[in-house]
């Protein structure tokens, strides 16, 4: 008689096998990806935190206080080193300049080369640098946010009451939104201005939402037992706009955002997407995530970006569709960091081993819509056309005296790091004299304003000047006819450091090519096109089609 002992045995076995991976928040065992990687690179060292991918190069923090760079096929492009340890935090700007903090609390710019561009200290980071539209970046430390120009001048500072539970986040605005501890929701705009609701002591979580509506613009609050709530700040509207409330899934942990929906993560890995418009539950999946695994937002990462929806942990991540199908799932074994997705496509991760590992797991690349270097800003500030300063009417504008002062109060603000709310002002109002012989105002009462004052407003203009600015800078240096405004144009940009569209190159480039003889004038173009060059480094290589 045949023994079914083994079969049955083995039958078991497989069961529970099978069992495990079709358990709450695991995808079953067909939908996985093999996890072989494409590449492995030996850093020598510990990834700290979640790696950075931009352009085409990915950028790492190490536990030896080292940022290493590699090229999405693996090869090692640079290694900086910060002579100390560094907090497991990096970001990345446009012009593909990383942002490091050492625990010390300086925080470093190191430019696309791996040059180190300045070094600042606030004190030790509490999140990543965010970047903003026109170069700034918003840096959060324990009791307080500021606001740096990309040549990392302060713009302005706001303490904080409490310490931030989630966040900061770039908001529709192009400024930056946090959650406190107590229940509190902040947004700053992009100049310093506060706008703060208070939500209660069961808020878990914001993230900043840009629907194609008015009521689905804002940020959305989740709260700890599952309610949702969308506020919305410009114009004002109050009380928030109760969304659905999603039960039986745990905490509210993260979420993202694309057009009018909103996905959420909750503690058990369940995913939940709703309708910022009319606040329905769209669809809910689980993920590779096990209820176990997450407790907080350092312990995963999502993205939504056109080609789908995605979670990351240290055990692997996930991909689904807008519409909650499930596109591929891979797990990981023995990860030291949360995985990243570059552009291409590829998944990049370290281990417990020291090693660094991708995986391609998107055929689709992300669509490119960008410039030389890094994506086109998502919006800007207004202030490559700003509107009319609040001394535009003013009679004694071009008063000599009025000037002396007015440029003695903006050099204070400008020292003490505090220009925040009256950036827009002073930017317009320093245009007005630097562009002045270029669209004169004069009449017998008004004389012409002396080039003295026309070439400082224009050296003024670099010290809290966005990349915005670059046009108008551009066309002063190559528009007025005196060599002492076309210098302290010149000397603007360069201060200013960030050229991304090369307008003022090609503005420079005119003046060397028409063999100007005004040493003065080549001089200033000279550093200035190396500042530019130092702050941005070479561009990225391009594959050819």
């Amino acid at each position: 008689m045949l023994n079914l002992r083994p079969f049955i045995f083995l039958f078991i076995l497989v069961s529970l096998d099978l069992g495990a991976e079709t358990a709450e928040g695991s995808f079953p065992k067909e939908n996985e990806n093999a996890a072989v990687p494409v590449w492995r690179q030996a850093p020598g060292g510990m990834l700290q935190g979640i790696p950075a991918v931009e352009a085409g190069i990915v950028v790492a923090v190490m536990d030896g206080g080292h940022l290493k760079a590699y090229s999405l096929e693996g090869k090692p492009l640079w290694d900086y080193y910060a002579a100390s340890r560094l907090l497991p935090y990096v970001s990345r700007s446009r012009e593909g300049t990383s942002y490091i903090c050492r625990t010390d609390g300086t925080l470093i710019a190191v430019n696309r080369s791996g040059r180190e561009l300045w070094q600042l200290k606030p004190g030790p980071l509490s999140s990543p640098v965010v970047s903003g539209w026109d170069g700034r970046i918003f840096a959060a430390v324990e009791q307080k946010i500021l606001c740096y120009t990309a040549a990392g001048y302060l713009l302005w500072s706001h303490d904080l009451e409490q310490r931030i539970i989630s966040g900061p986040f770039l908001g529709a605005d192009g400024g930056i939104a946090a959650a406190l501890e107590g229940g509190e929701l902040l947004e700053l705009d992009p100049f310093g201005k506060a706008n703060q609701h208070h939500v209660g002591e069961n808020l878990a979580g914001i993230i900043p939402v840009n629907g194609s509506t008015a009521d689905s613009k804002g940020i959305l609050a989740f709260l700890k037992n599952g309610e949702l709530k969308l506020f919305r700040s410009n114009p004002p509207v109050s009380p928030a706009k109760s969304l659905a409330k999603i039960s039986g899934k745990g905490t509210p942990l993260g979420a993202v955002s694309r057009g009018n929906t909103a996905v959420i993560l909750f503690s058990n890995g369940h995913l939940a997407a709703v309708s910022l418009s009319n606040g329905r539950q769209q669809w809910s999946e689980v993920t590779h995530i096990g209820g176990s695994d997450i407790t907080s937002a350092n312990d995963f990462s999502l993205l939504w970006d056109e080609r789908g929806i995605y979670v990351f942990s240290r055990r692997g991540a996930a991909g689904f569709s807008a519409d909650g199908k499930r596109l591929w799932n891979l797990r990981l074994s023995g990860a030291s960091s949360i995985p990243v997705l570059g552009d291409e496509g590829t998944l990049v991760s370290s281990g417990l081993d020291w090693i660094i590992y991708a995986y391609k797991v998107e055929n689709r690349s992300l669509p490119r819509r960008d410039s030389l270097y890094g994506p086109a800003p998502a919006g800007d500030y207004g202030l490559a056309n700003p509107p009319p300063s609040p001394w535009a009417e003013d009679y004694f504008k071009f008063n000599e005296t009025q000037m002396d002062d007015e440029f003695k109060r903006l050099s204070i603000l400008i020292q003490a790091g505090s220009i925040g709310k009256e950036e827009k002002a002073y930017a317009s109002y320093l245009r007005e004299i630097a562009a002045s012989s270029i669209h004169p105002q004069t009449s017998a009462t008004h004389p012409p304003v002396h080039v003295r004052y026309r070439a400082e407003a224009a050296r003024l203009l670099g010290y809290f000047g966005s990349r915005e600015t670059i046009p108008f800078l551009a066309g002063l240096y190559l528009s007025d006819g005196d060599a002492v405004v076309k210098t302290a144009a010149a000397e603007a940009i360069g201060r200013i450091g960030t050229d991304p569209d090369g307008i003022a190159l090609r503005a420079f480039a005119q003046t060397i090519t028409a063999a100007s003889r005004d040493e003065q004038i080549l001089t200033a173009s000279a550093a200035a096109i190396g500042a530019l060059c130092r702050f941005s480094g070479p561009p990225p290589k391009r594959k050819r089609a």
